[in-house]
């Protein structure tokens, strides 16, 4: 379990939420800026209809004007001739009908040029209207298209990144689902060793029954194999040499292990809580390395295990399995345990991929 809690933490979950949340949001940013550069593209077609209505608008005042400039020009040569027939005819008879006839016909011709000069006036106040309005229509035109070359920038940026954020929140779901498939082989793998192990304390237990549960327990817990040996079965007390009885025990135990390559095994020697004293023995630690060692010798003598398999230790008194200060309690404490547990090297071969 602590092996797969380990490989669930390596899954970048979080790099993939990161992802998926940066991803909605610069898709959000993304839309906004379609939508802008949308509304700015409207604009700036309107402000190019309109720029164009007022160079018409301003072309036919142009054209007003240059027509209202020759009608003057035109009035003005007539108005010349019309006021020298006048001089002309006063001097021969200024009171004549036909003088009176001439001297309105200018007044009416004078009036005519000032109403057309007071258009053409009129007509070159509009057009400087007109290019008023168009050199604004051009600014705002100018303004947008600006305006419109930042929008297009910006979504061009959000764009890439929410194409970056894609191809991580791809990187990201691609290591998911190998993390997924290594968690699926180590559970396997964990499953496969922890039926192994299950069935050889089985096998260790099935080959033991001729000796009493008071004698020795075979248990499987944590993936692993603790045959659990008595001081009774196998020492005298304060001893370290394996009485035969004890030695019957380890060698058919050893005998099993002897094709199981694939384990480590440890021998762990316990004493109870009470000092030991002696001449050649110098205390409990003492004590639980020699009856470990003791023990470990027989079997890799008659089971034919590997030395680089095995290795012995001792506990003294620090790992008691009872904490009761009784004599039941001590003597459940003064124990061998041989403890076979699997080779991890496919797990950690898994977890390095």
């Amino acid at each position: 379990m602590a092996v797969a809690a380990l490989v669930v933490a390596c899954v970048p979950a979080k790099q993939y939420h990161e992802a998926e949340r940066s991803i909605s949001y610069y898709q959000d940013k993304s839309d906004e800026c379609q939508v802008e550069v949308g509304l700015l593209k409207k604009k700036i077609a309107q402000l190019d209809a309109d720029i164009a209505k007022l160079n018409a608008e301003k072309h036919e005042l142009e054209q007003d004007t240059t027509l209202y400039g020759m009608r003057n020009r035109t009035l003005l040569s007539q108005l010349a001739t019309l006021e020298n027939d006048l001089r002309a005819l006063a001097a021969k008879n200024g009171d004549s009908p036909e003088y009176h006839a001439l001297m309105k016909h200018l007044l009416q011709m004078q009036d005519n040029l000032v109403d057309s000069e007071d258009k053409r006036l009129d007509t070159e106040r509009a057009i400087e209207k007109q290019k008023q309005a168009l050199a604004a229509a051009k600014d705002a035109l100018a303004e947008s298209e600006e305006n419109l070359a930042r929008s297009e920038q910006e979504l061009q940026n959000k764009n890439n990144a929410l194409e970056q954020q894609s191809n991580e929140l791809a990187n990201a779901r691609s290591e998911i689902e190998a993390q997924a498939a290594r968690l699926r082989e180590l559970e396997a793998a964990l499953a496969a060793k922890d039926n192994a192990m299950a069935e050889l304390r089985n096998t260790i237990a099935n080959a033991l029954t001729d000796f009493s549960s008071d004698d020795l327990t075979v248990t499987h817990k944590n993936g692993r194999v603790y045959v659990s040996l008595e001081e009774q079965l196998l020492f005298e007390s304060g001893k370290y040499d394996v009485n035969a009885k004890g030695q019957s025990a380890i060698k058919k135990i050893a005998a099993i292990l002897a094709s199981h390559t694939e384990l480590d095994i440890v021998v762990e020697g316990h004493t109870d809580n009470v000092p030991y004293r002696g001449q050649v023995i110098l205390d409990n630690w003492d004590l639980s390395v020699k009856r470990a060692t003791s023990v470990l010798r027989i079997m890799i003598a008659n089971g034919a295990i590997a030395p680089d398999h095995i290795q012995a230790c001792g506990r003294a008194d620090s790992c008691p399995v009872d904490n009761a200060n009784t004599a039941e309690a001590r003597k459940k404490n003064r124990r061998t345990e041989i403890i076979l547990a699997p080779n991890m090297d496919q797990i950690i071969g898994i977890l390095g991929k």
